[in-house]
């Protein structure tokens, strides 16, 4: 079988599912229909590759991210652990429902863009039948389309997955394994007690007292910096270090954005 065979059946056997009608399930923020994709359910559909095309993220102050993105993520915005489970977001704006770095649909130029929606409009979902993860386009997305109209890409040509099903196949592979290797890293912070709880408070252009933003985890650095040697490796070991370091110094960020939120 050639690499091109193998790559279709690959795409078909993770995006299958049209013979029992998968439903999906788990939190998929920003995605409203994400459908199982298919070559009988999608033999006509098209994705229209709007790389500029940010609007639909424009509600969102918050983004998920993934370990391998802290260092660069770290440079434009404050990362934080939120919820339970502590998954990691970088905070993108200080008001609900206002995402800072994209105006009129695009992103702000030079700005650090998250995986997460770099992937837009596909994703893994899970299964809920058998668990496995299945490629998914959300159809709430204005850049679904017919193959037939100008400027959209076929996701199947003959009942084989396109360049572009491939290539959304790939990234969502990659962005799982980031996520299974942020997970170690949420464990093994856990593991060695150094998270520690914070609280954002911030006062409104309108308001005249300040108002409980959100209360997230964070690294606390004083615990870090103390830890004995032999703990220290062990973050070393994991290649942990360096995600750390962002984190931390993404702390700094938060007076940066109240400062763009006061003047917009």
């Amino acid at each position: 079988m050639t690499e091109s065979k193998q790559k279709n059946r690959k795409a078909a056997n993770v995006a299958a599912g049209a013979a029992y009608a998968p439903q999906v399930n788990g939190s998929l923020p920003l995605y409203r229909d994400p459908r199982p994709v298919h070559s009988a359910t999608h033999a006509d559909a098209a994705v229209i590759v709007a790389p500029t095309d940010f609007g639909f993220a424009a509600g969102a102050p918050m983004i998920q991210l993934t370990v391998d993105e802290f260092e660069r993520a770290s440079l434009d915005y404050p990362i934080l652990f939120f919820g339970d489970d502590r998954q990691p977001y970088v905070v993108t704006g200080l008001e609900a429902e206002r995402n800072l770095f994209v105006s009129e649909g695009r992103y702000q130029a030079g700005a650090y863009i998250p995986a997460y929606l770099r992937r837009y409009p596909f994703v893994f979902a899970r299964d809920e039948g058998s668990e496995r993860l299945i490629l998914c386009l959300d159809h709430a997305s204005g850049r679904v389309a017919g193959k037939a109209e100008d400027g959209a890409v076929a996701l199947f040509d003959s009942g084989e997955a396109t360049e572009l099903t491939l290539q959304a196949l790939r990234f969502c592979e990659n962005y799982e394994s980031a996520q299974a290797r942020t997970r170690l890293l949420i464990a093994l912070l856990e593991e060695l007690e150094l998270f520690e709880v914070k609280r954002v408070h911030y006062t409104a252009p309108d308001a005249t007292d300040p108002s409980l933003l959100v209360e997230y985890s964070t690294v606390d650095r004083t615990r870090f910096e103390a830890l004995p040697n032999e703990q220290f490796l062990r973050l070393r070991e994991a290649g942990a270090l360096p995600a750390i370091h962002a984190q931390i110094a993404s702390q700094a960020k938060w007076d940066a954005l109240a400062a763009v939120s006061r003047t917009t």
